[in-house]
């Protein structure tokens, strides 16, 4: 009974009411660089490839955990650590917003790569934001308060990207696109006065029980995320063609997680749940060596194209949808309803699904099916592009089929991730996993415009059906039907370290 009362108190204070708005300015700025972005590029005329093209400026979000430990190390002079960061970003991102909304996408090369740097200098500083936002979190509340706070933040971040895709997109119908994106970052300066209001973070940072940071680990940090924004600006300026581009991010991939697996082993040894890594270095690249050393080279790299190719389909259509639906005539106001609006309840509806389904066949099963369930949720797109004409009817299953299946993969790979992960290295292997899915959204996803561009519609939504089946087929080796099949072919470890109990 106390604890009830407890957890009453806690929904009625201020930490929560500061949460939900936090998480609100945290969701903000995510489509206005992204979805919302694209509709209005389409309406300027500017080519669908170079649309599409916009998905690697979202990079930042994936990898944030590079240049995390500095907001650790760093303080702000005003508010502390948490709020002063925050404090900082939400700053930059009113400005950056603002010069995004005097700003007019063209076709012009110059026009678009200075749109692209700003787009860029928001994804950074969104990225940022989330980074001391989070930790802000945990940082105010206590373990009774810890799932609620989450559950209050992810509302109000998905409150956001209702109101920056549905209520945008219907607004743009009435008004001026430079005012609508006037108002969003009018709405940004709000998070401003939230942080001011939130209230201080109780506990003191105990450097000692963080990696240690020295001067080599901030240039360390500074060059590699300076050498990520050079690549993704290079794009946009035309210093780096595309395929050069894909093949020097696959190079660093690859540079990583070489360098991860040639760590000395004895070093895993070293490391405890207790006791953090020697150094930054360390940090980042042994809990890649710790999941090749207990998968093996082999099962490690399959699982990692696993991750890579699971959602690749979906996100060739994700990346696309609305800008097809404009060109068969539905006007933003019907996106912003239909796509934006029942497909964020599909979404939903999908994921809460997905975890009553997962408890009674199991997560394995559960990755068959919701991965085949997303593969033929394609075909409601295709239809629509076969009709190739305004049709409610269609649009509406198409959009509740593929935002549904939608929400049962991404509760299945979450699990999937989360299973993966050693517990002396869950955050940070969590992060990895989590940017590696997440660059077949921003990266092989990219070029979509360009192939729906070369071979049409339909036939382009074909391919995003093939495109998932490489993702599929991984499945009996990553995470077979039957879990024990594995476990008896690996002699030597426990089921339960790799795989779950049927």
């Amino acid at each position: 009974m106390q604890e009830i009362q407890a957890l009453r108190q806690a929904f009625q204070s201020q930490k929560m009411g500061a949460l939900l708005l936090l998480g609100f300015a945290s969701g903000l700025p995510l489509f206005l660089t992204s979805r919302t972005l694209q509709i209005w590029m389409q309406d300027a005329k500017v080519d669908i490839a170079k649309i599409t093209l916009f998905g690697l400026l979202s990079l930042p979000y994936s990898l944030k955990f590079l240049w995390s430990p500095l907001l650790d190390r760093f303080t702000p002079p005003l508010l502390g650590g948490r709020r002063g960061w925050l404090i900082i970003t939400q700053i930059g991102l009113v400005l950056a917003i603002a010069t995004l909304a005097i700003q007019q996408p063209a076709q012009s090369e110059q026009v678009l790569q200075i749109l692209a740097i700003n787009c860029l200098i928001i994804t950074f500083l969104s990225a940022t934001q989330d980074i001391a936002g989070d930790a802000y979190r945990t940082d105010i509340l206590n373990p009774l308060e810890a799932q609620p706070g989450a559950s209050v933040w992810v509302l109000g971040y998905r409150i956001a990207l209702f109101i920056t895709s549905s209520l945008a997109l219907v607004l743009a119908d009435y008004l001026p696109w430079n005012v609508v994106y006037l108002l969003m970052a009018v709405i940004m300066a709000g998070s401003i006065f939230t942080t001011l209001w939130s209230p201080a973070e109780h506990k003191l940072q105990d450097k000692t029980q963080l990696a240690p940071i020295s001067s080599k680990d901030v240039i360390f940090i500074v060059l590699i995320t300076l050498v990520v924004a050079g690549l993704i600006a290079g794009v946009f300026v035309g210093f780096i063609p595309q395929p050069v581009f894909y093949w020097l991010l696959a190079g660093l991939l690859v540079a990583w997680i070489t360098t991860s697996v040639l760590l000395p082993n004895s070093l895993l040894n070293e490391v405890s749940e207790d006791s953090p890594p020697e150094n930054l270095q360390t940090a980042i690249f042994l809990p890649f060596k710790e999941f090749f050393h207990r998968f093996g080279i082999k099962q490690a790299s399959l699982t990692l194209g696993f991750i890579l190719l699971y959602k690749l389909g979906d996100s060739l259509v994700g990346i696309t949808a609305n800008l097809f639906l404009r060109e068969i005539d539905f006007t933003k106001t019907e996106i912003g309803a239909i796509q934006a609006g029942m497909g964020f309840l599909a979404t939903t509806v999908g994921v809460l699904a997905g975890g009553v389904i997962m408890t009674k066949i199991n997560l394995n099963r559960s990755l068959w099916i919701f991965g085949a369930l997303q593969l033929l949720s394609n075909l409601g797109y295709y239809t629509l592009a076969i009709a190739n004409k305004k049709d409610y009817s269609l649009l509406v299953i198409a959009v509740n089929i593929e935002n549904f299946s939608a929400g049962l993969v991404t509760v299945a790979i979450v699990a999937f991730l989360m299973r993966l992960c050693n517990h002396r290295f869950t955050t940070t292997q969590f992060a990895l996993f989590s940017s590696l899915m997440a660059i077949s959204r921003d990266v092989l996803s990219a070029p979509a415009g360009s192939w729906a561009k070369a071979t049409g519609w339909p036939t382009f939504f074909l391919l995003s059906i093939v495109a998932a089946v490489p993702g599929l087929l991984l499945l009996p080796i990553v995470a077979p039907w039957n879990p024990k099949v594995l476990a008896a072919t690996r002699p030597g470890l426990e089921e339960e370290d790799i795989w779950e109990h049927k």
